[in-house]
C-alpha cells in the first residue's frame, strides 16, 4: 500500500516528470504518425505500379524480339487461373512537337504499343483516361473512340490537315502542364525498328491524355494502338512474323497475393518453355518493380529508425529524473528501510513510477496519433479554407490527399519498445535505491 502512495507523491513532486510524460506522448504520436504515413504512401504506390502493369508478364530478353507473340499469348492465356493476355511493345522514342527547333524540345520518352482490345481486358486503361482532369472532360471518355481513326480524322480536320488522316497517339496528363501539348498538336516520333536497327521517324497527333497517378508515366509516357505502331516501328520480320516485347497477363482474383503469383509464374514459364519459345522471362508485377518497391521499404525503416531514437531520449529522461529523485529521497529511503520496506519493495516502488510514465505517455501520444491520422486531411482540407494556405500541395507531391494507413500492429511495434525502453530506464535507478544502506542514509540524523 505505501509503495502506491509513494509512488503517486514522487510522481507529482516535480514538473519535469511531467515533461517527460509529454516527451513519451509525443514521441509515440509522432512515430506513429510517420509509419501510419510511410505505409499509406507504399501501399498507393504499390497500387499505382500494379494498376500500370499486369499482374504476369512473358517478354523477350532481346529489344522486340518475342516472335508470333498472339500465339504466345494464347499459349500463356491457356494456363490455370491465368484470365486474360495482350502483347505489348514497349521502347523508348524521342518526341519533338512540330514547330519547336532545338535540343531544348528533343526528349525521350517511353511509347507503348497495345493491342486495344486485349489491353482492355488486362490493364486499367478505361480508368486511367477517365480520371483525366475536369477541364479536359470534352474528350472522349470512351477508350474506343480516343484511339479512333475517326477521332483522328476530326481532330485533323480541325488543325485542316488535308489530304491525309495522322496516326494518333494518347500522352500522359502532365505533357499539358509542362509542355502545353493540346489535343490536335502534331509531335514527331522516332525510333527504331526491331528488324533494321534503323531509326523511324513519323508525325502523329496528339488525340488525348491519361492519367495513371505515376509521374514518371504521366509525364513521359505514350500510347499507341497496334496498327500505327506496326506502321512507324515495322513489327514485322521479313519473312512476315509478327514481333512484340512480351505479352502481358491478368490472372484470377483469388490469386493476385504474392504467393499465387509466384506459383501461376512458374506455370507459365513451363507452359512457354513446352512451346519451343525460347529467349524470355516471366516476371510478376512486383518482380519487374523490385528496386523500387524495396527503396520505398528501406526509407520508411530508416524514418522509423530516426524517430525511434526520441523514443531512446524518452528512456533518458526518465533514467534521469528517477536518478536525481533516488538521490534526494536517500534519507526517505533509508527510513523506509528502517522500519521495515524490503529491496524488493524499493525496486517495486521506483519501477511502478517509471512504468506510469511510459504506460500514460504511450497512451496518450497513441491516442493522439491515431486521431490525427484519421482526421490529417479534414485538418489540411480546413487550414486551406481558413488561411487559404495549401499544407500538401497536389502539384508538387502528385497525390491528391495526404496517404494515411493506419495498422493495429504498427500500434504493437511501437509500444512494445517504449515499454521495454521505460523499464530498462526504471530498473538501474530502481536497483540503486535498493542497495542503499540505511545506517549510512540515517548516519547524521
Amino acid at each position: 500500500m505505501y509503495r502506491s502512495f509513494l509512488a503517486y507523491r514522487y510522481l507529482f513532486s516535480r514538473i519535469i516528470t511531467f515533461a517527460s510524460l509529454v516527451v513519451v506522448a509525443a514521441s509515440v504520436a509522432l512515430l506513429l504518425i510517420i509509419i501510419s504515413v510511410m505505409e499509406g504512401f507504399q501501399s498507393g504506390l504499390q497500387a499505382r505500379i500494379r494498376g500500370t502493369s499486369a499482374a504476369l508478364k512473358v517478354e523477350s530478353k532481346h529489344y522486340i524480339g518475342l516472335r508470333n507473340p498472339a500465339q504466345v499469348a494464347d499459349i500463356v492465356a491457356g494456363v490455370k487461373d491465368v484470365r486474360a493476355t495482350a502483347p505489348y511493345v514497349e521502347t523508348l522514342a524521342l518526341f519533338r512537337p512540330e514547330g519547336r527547333a532545338g535540343e531544348d524540345y528533343l526528349d525521350d520518352r517511353l511509347l507503348r504499343v497495345i493491342d486495344l482490345e486485349r489491353e482492355l481486358s488486362v490493364g486499367d486503361l478505361e480508368r486511367y483516361v477517365a480520371a483525366v482532369d475536369a477541364p479536359l472532360t470534352y474528350l472522349p471518355r470512351d477508350v474506343r473512340v480516343l484511339f479512333s481513326r475517326e477521332w483522328a480524322a476530326k481532330l485533323c480536320r480541325a488543325r485542316e490537315i488535308e489530304g491525309e488522316t495522322l496516326p494518333s497517339i494518347v500522352v500522359g496528363q502532365e505533357a499539358l502542364r509542362r509542355e502545353h501539348i493540346l489535343p490536335g498538336s502534331i509531335v514527331y516520333l522516332t525510333g527504331y525498328s526491331p528488324v533494321t536497327n534503323l531509326p523511324r521517324t513519323k508525325r502523329f497527333i496528339v488525340a488525348g491524355y491519361f492519367k495513371t497517378g505515376l509521374y514518371e508515366l504521366d509525364s513521359r509516357g505514350i500510347l499507341m494502338d497496334w496498327s500505327s505502331g506496326d506502321e512507324f516501328l515495322g513489327l514485322r520480320t521479313e519473312e512476315g512474323v509478327p514481333l512484340a516485347s512480351g505479352v502481358r497477363a491478368a490472372v484470377a482474383p483469388d490469386f493476385e497475393d504474392e504467393e499465387g503469383l509466384k506459383a501461376i509464374r512458374s506455370r507459365v514459364q513451363e507452359a512457354v518453355e513446352r512451346a519451343g519459345v525460347l529467349f524470355t522471362r516471366t516476371l510478376t508485377w512486383r518482380e519487374e518493380r523490385a528496386a523500387l518497391i524495396q527503396a520505398v521499404r528501406v526509407e520508411k525503416a530508416i524514418m522509423s529508425l530516426i524517430i525511434g531514437m526520441v523514443v531512446l531520449f524518452s528512456g533518458f529522461m526518465i533514467f534521469i529524473i528517477l536518478t536525481l529523485q533516488v538521490v534526494e529521497k536517500t534519507r526517505d529511503l533509508g527510513v523506509l528501510q528502517s522500519m521495515g520496506a524490503t529491496s524488493g519493495g524499493i525496486v517495486a516502488l521506483y519501477v511502478s513510477i517509471g512504468m506510469t510514465l511510459c504506460t500514460f505517455g504511450a497512451t496518450l501520444g497513441a491516442a493522439y496519433g491515431v486521431t490525427f491520422c484519421w482526421g490529417v486531411n479534414t485538418i489540411q482540407r480546413w487550414i486551406k479554407l481558413l488561411t487559404g494556405y495549401e499544407v500538401f500541395p497536389s502539384t508538387v507531391y502528385y497525390l491528391d490527399t495526404i496517404p494515411v494507413r493506419f495498422q493495429p500492429w504498427d500500434l504493437v511495434f511501437i509500444i512494445v519498445p517504449t515499454l521495454v525502453v521505460g523499464l530498462i530506464a526504471s530498473l538501474v535507478p530502481a536497483l540503486r535505491a535498493a542497495r542503499n544502506d540505511p545506517v549510512v542514509a540515517l548516519r547524521y540524523e
